[in-house]
């Protein structure tokens, strides 16, 4: 297993940015607007000789559990327990806000290394914020950029005390053991992502009574076990789900966050080996 790694930090600071950044990919949508990611994503990260599990989490608020943001920040509260270490990701052009204060302060208080990035840092824009940030408590701040690619040799110094890099064994997609590719799609609503937490037996995605919460295609291995195999070499099966956002008819898709959400399910579509076409009864 490789070392993981949460990305964690207020809505809209970069965290998806930096995600795709470290993966290598624009996997995880990225937009002006706060709040697009709201499942944790994981994905497989490389930061020069580094390797390690890399862990995008919903942007945290401090809401009731019973509202959507509030089960968001449940999402993230387990990326954190379940991670090697954490980056905790600050806006340096907005500066450190009494939201950040209250993340930094709900680290502190965990087991959990922590390491503070100052992003949107292109030129001299956070030289204020990498001041204000020591008050935070975390030690000093790197100062990086996600989008451009700057100061990525100093996160690697960073991590390097906290991620193994003797661990070498890495998932093969092209092994005949590899997992069944199976996307689950269908109509916003129709209890794509219920379907999936039951078969996990735990509350991995985000539900709730409103549509469209899943905006991401996630990515969940799960194993399978047949009770009555006919064969024993049968009796486990390695399944790789995939939740997707909701599909609408195409006229109906106006907003460009949802043409991104659904060109992403139809991605998941193409590269699965096995789709489920889940209806509403």
């Amino acid at each position: 297993m490789l070392p993981s790694v949460a990305i964690i930090g207020r809505p809209n600071v970069g965290k998806s940015t930096l995600f795709n950044r470290l993966v290598g990919k624009k996997i995880a949508l990225v937009d002006d607007q706060p709040g697009v990611t709201r499942d944790r994503r994981e994905g497989d990260a490389q930061l020069f000789d580094l390797k390690f599990r890399i862990v995008d989490t919903a942007g945290y608020e401090d809401d009731d559990v019973a509202t959507l943001p509030g089960r968001m920040r449940q999402q993230t509260e387990a990326a954190l327990a379940g991670a090697n270490v954490a980056m905790f990701v600050v806006d340096g052009r907005a500066g450190i806000t009494p939201l950040d204060e209250e993340i930094a302060r709900w680290l502190r208080a965990s087991d959990k290394p922590v390491i503070l990035i100052i992003n949107k840092a292109e030129g001299k824009q956070a030289d204020n914020t990498v001041l204000e940030a020591y008050a935070l408590g975390l030690g000093e701040g790197i100062t990086i950029s996600a989008e451009h690619g700057e100061g990525m040799a100093d996160l690697f110094q960073a991590l390097l005390p906290h991620v193994d890099e003797a661990e070498e064994e890495h998932f093969d997609r092209e092994a005949p053991d590899a997992p069944l590719q199976l996307a689950i799609v269908g109509r916003p609503n129709a209890g794509k992502s219920t379907l999936i937490n039951k078969l996990l037996g735990e509350n991995r995605l985000v539900t709730g009574p409103e549509a469209g919460i899943t905006r991401d295609s996630i990515a969940i291995d799960w194993v399978w076990h047949d009770p009555n195999p006919s064969e024993p070499e049968l009796a486990e099966r390695r399944i790789r789900l995939i939740d997707t956002a909701g599909m609408r008819k195409r006229a109906r898709v106006q907003e460009k966050l949802e043409k991104l959400s659904v060109a992403d399910a139809r991605r998941a579509v193409d590269f699965a080996e096995v789709v489920v076409l889940l209806l509403d009864a």
